[in-house]
Formats: C-alpha cells, structure tokens, sequence
C-alpha cells in the first residue's frame, strides 16, 4: 500500500544552521570551559544489592534459583535554563532567558525483588530444554521539586508519587538439533503485570504560602496487563566455515503511568507496546579463524510504542502511543588478522525507525526554535510527527579498530586506535534544527606495554577534540549538552 509522502515545514536555508555558542550569545566561540550556571547542583546516589544463586543437580535435569533484592535512593538539582539571570532580572544570557529555572528529583526509597526458578536439562543430545517461573516486585517513591530563585533552599512546588508493580510470568523452550546440521528451537512466555499509581501536590504548610499551581489530590491510575510472548528461530550448519540463523519473535511492554505533577495537574497513562521482529543472517569463519565476517538484517513493527514528550512550554512529561512504530536495517561485522600480531575490527549497521500514526500531535519547544515537522492546522505550536524517525536514533552507525604488538622482554608493547561515527540524530519527538546533531566522530588510541599481570599504559580519547551536542533540555532556553573532551592520562592495571 502507498504512503502519503510526508511533507517537511518549508525553512529558508539560512536557518537551517545548528551550531553552538557562546556565552556571548550568537556570534561567539563555544568553548567548554565556559558555562553559565547560576543555581545550586549536586547529585547524591547510594545503592545496595544482595544476590543469591543456587544449583541443584538431580541427573536429568538442574534446577536453578535466583534471588535478588535491590534497594537505592537518589537526590538530584540541577539548573535546567541554560544560563544565568533572567529577562526580569538583566544581564541575563546566553540568549533569552524569560525566567530562571531548577528542578530536583528525589527517589527516597526504591525497592526491587525478584525471584527466578528454573529447570532445565542436562543430559544433552538432540533435545534439550528449560522452563521455569519468575517473580518480580517494586515499591517506588519520587519526589519531584521546583524553585522560584536560583539558590531557594525551599522549593516552590512539591509533587509527590508512589508506584507499586508486581510482575510474574512462567516460561519454557526447547530445541531439537536434526542430524543435518539443523537447530530448531521454540520459546514461548506468560506475562502478567500490574502497577498502581499515586500522585498529588501535597497543601504546603509554610504561613501564607500557597505553592506553584495551589494543591492537587490524590491522582490514581491502575494499570495491568497479560499476554503470551513467544519466539522461534533456526541455524543451519552450511560447512565448516559458514552458518545460517533467522529468528522470528513475539515482544511486550507492560504499561506505563506517567504523573510529575509540579506543574501539570493530570496523569497520562500509556497501554502496554506489542512487538513483532524478524532477523536473519550468516557468520562465517574463515583461514583458521583469521577472517570473521558476520551479517544481518532486521526488521520490527511495534504497535502502540510506548513514547514520552518532554518540556515545551508547560514543562511537563506526557506518556503518549504511537499507533505503529517500524524499524529495518542491517547490521555487519568484520574481524580479522591479516599479519601477525596484528588484528583489526569494523562494524557498521544501517537503522531506519519510522512513526506511522497520522493522528499523534505533539508541542514544540518551548523557546523560539526551528521545528521542521508541519503545524496542526489552527494549533500554534502543536506539531504532527507522522514519518518522524525515533528520538536519539541515528541512521548510520560504524566502530573501527586497529591493534598492533611486538614482544619485548617477557611481554608486548602495543598500541590500539579506536573509531565510533553516529549520523545525525534528533533529541525529541519532533525534528528541529536546533534541538539536533548533524554527526559525531570520536577516536581513542592507547600505547602500552603488557608483562604477566601488569598493563602500563598511555591513552587519550577523543583525540581530535570533537565537540558535538548530544543531547537538550526543552524548556524555556535552547539549552544542550555536549560530548566529553579530550582526555590525556596514564594508566596501571593489574589483574587477578
């Protein structure tokens, strides 16, 4: 079936420029020693986990359990403007600063159990397989909190939420090796989720005090779900050098309760995402193991995919779906010595994300930015993100390396290159100019000698110094961060 072709808001080019600036405001130098930052920061994170695992042997067959708990919690500020002062307040910069704006997330106590029993055979042969059941549990509070000023010590808005979710589901698959080289194997899976939801901004007590947006009561929302997952693949033994695999597979998210309330007032609610994907491919070995050469396409179609629009103006986090969601590429893998001593890598994979749902609108940021997406008609800011890519999904993806030693005295000194590219990617739902990567090109290299246990070695990373956005904060300013500098340093290892 044909597709409407997707028509892109019409920029005169000269817009169509993203590049980053200074503290100066357009026009000048970015560098990244420069930073305007006018607000409190900090980020405190403790966590603790415990793990059990125990094996039983009874012949036949072995049966497993795993137990885990974990428990955290998590006290974050941070200033979200992109700058100092604000338009009330001037000097402010870089750029127009209507207000000033920070935000804290707390997480007092998170709390994780799960539980894992699993059988599985042992005897070998052509048939093998393993069943089990698995039980998860989680209780959740945050905390979210906003500041008029920079440097308030109380917060002006509070909003609080509480989740619990219990998932258990019950498993098993088996494979049969066939004489001719030939595997085929079955999985299929019971889910059950559910997750109860509270939040609210609680009175605030302070004398005279009514707090951003006067209270909110409890807001509930109870989701839950069940559905038989499943997945079927084969591998055929070509020869020695060669096998082929494909894969078909049945994939599901339980649903999700989206429910900040510092500034919004309701809860968004997402339905749980159904995943159909399809993969195959070859792996080859060749010349004794001296030249890998692996290969694979894809291809998924998610419906309902569960997505989250962040800032824009009302700064709030919405949970949306997104009637269809496809995917396709093809990923490729190359391994290989071609002297000794002497061994190289390269990767590269081709992802195509695509959103199909003619009817999901979103808003567009909050500052005065370029958005490329076409407007709803008679909606000033709200866009249709039909055809839009995925968020943080760059098209093209390559990873090269190079390593080379020579022996020396009990051991080798060596050295080591390493590449990543990524293509362009877009931070949001929807695609604009400013809020965008055009490409990032970053390489590492390390020379070292290696003796026994010992590793002493000299490295840098990001060599060329790259500067390149990853990712933005979508609020009342074009704000973006960045990736890391070049680092230079000397390092000791020691294993044991």
């Amino acid at each position: 079936m044909a597709r409407a072709r997707r028509h892109r808001a019409r920029v005169p080019r000269e817009r169509l420029r993203n590049r980053l600036i200074g503290l100066g405001g357009p026009g000048t130098p970015f560098r990244r020693d420069q930073v305007a930052v006018d607000a409190i920061n900090f980020q405190s994170l403790r966590n603790y986990n415990a793990g059990l695992t125990v094996d039983y042997d009874f012949g036949p067959v072995t049966l497993t359990s795993v137990t885990a708990y974990w428990n955290g919690d998590l006290r974050s500020r941070g200033d979200i403007d992109g700058g100092f002062g604000n338009a009330f307040a001037p000097p402010f910069g870089p750029g127009f600063i209507p207000f000033s704006a920070q935000s804290q997330d707390d997480v007092p106590n998170l709390d994780q159990f799960t539980q894992e029993l699993r059988i599985a055979s042992t005897l070998g042969g052509r048939i093998n397989y393993q069943g089990g059941f698995f039980y998860f549990n989680e209780k959740l509070r945050v905390q979210s909190l906003d500041f008029n000023n920079p440097t308030d010590p109380l917060p002006s808005a509070i909003a609080t939420q509480r989740q619990g979710s219990e998932a258990f589901g019950f498993f098993g698959s088996a494979n049969y090796r066939f004489p001719f080289g030939l595997t085929l194997r079955g999985g299929l899976r019971y889910n059950n989720d559910t997750r109860n939801f509270v939040a609210a901004r609680p009175v605030d007590t302070r004398p005279g005090f009514l707090g951003f947006g006067g209270p909110v009561p409890d807001q509930r929302a109870n989701v839950g779900s069940d559905i038989v997952t499943w997945d079927v693949s084969l591998t055929q033994k070509i020869n020695d050098d060669i096998n082929f695999y494909a894969r078909v597979a049945r994939g599901y998210r339980a649903p999700s309760i989206q429910g900040r309330l510092t500034f919004g007032r309701t809860l968004s609610v997402a339905r749980n995402e159904r995943t159909l994907s399809y993969e195959g491919g070859f792996k080859t070995s060749f010349f004794n193991n001296k030249l890998r050469f692996n290969i694979n396409g894809f291809y998924f179609s998610t419906d309902d995919l569960q997505l989250t629009a962040v800032g824009g103006t009302s700064n709030f986090t919405t949970l949306l779906n997104a009637r269809n969601v496809e995917g396709s590429g093809f990923e490729a893998e190359l391994e290989a010595t071609p002297a000794p001593r002497f061994f190289v890598t390269a990767s590269v994979s081709l992802n195509n994300t695509r959103i199909n749902d003619p009817n999901l609108f979103v808003a567009g940021c909050a500052a005065a930015c370029t958005v490329l997406n076409p407007q709803r008609p008679g909606s000033p800011g709200i866009y249709n993100i039909n055809g839009n890519a995925l968020p943080q999904a760059p098209k093209w993806i390559a990873n090269w390396t190079a390593r080379y030693s020579v022996p020396f005295r009990g051991g080798e000194v060596y050295g080591l290159t390493d590449w990543a590219y990524r293509s362009r990617i877009q931070f949001f739902l929807y695609d604009s100019v400013e809020f965008s990567s055009n490409y990032q090109l970053e390489g590492g290299a390390r020379v070292g000698y290696r003796v026994g246990k010992w590793d002493f070695a000299a490295f840098a990373r990001n060599i060329t110094d790259m500067v390149a956005a990853t990712g933005g904060i979508d609020f009342n300013n074009l704000t973006g961060f960045v990736n890391e500098p070049r680092i230079v340093g000397f390092e000791v290892g020691f294993k044991y």
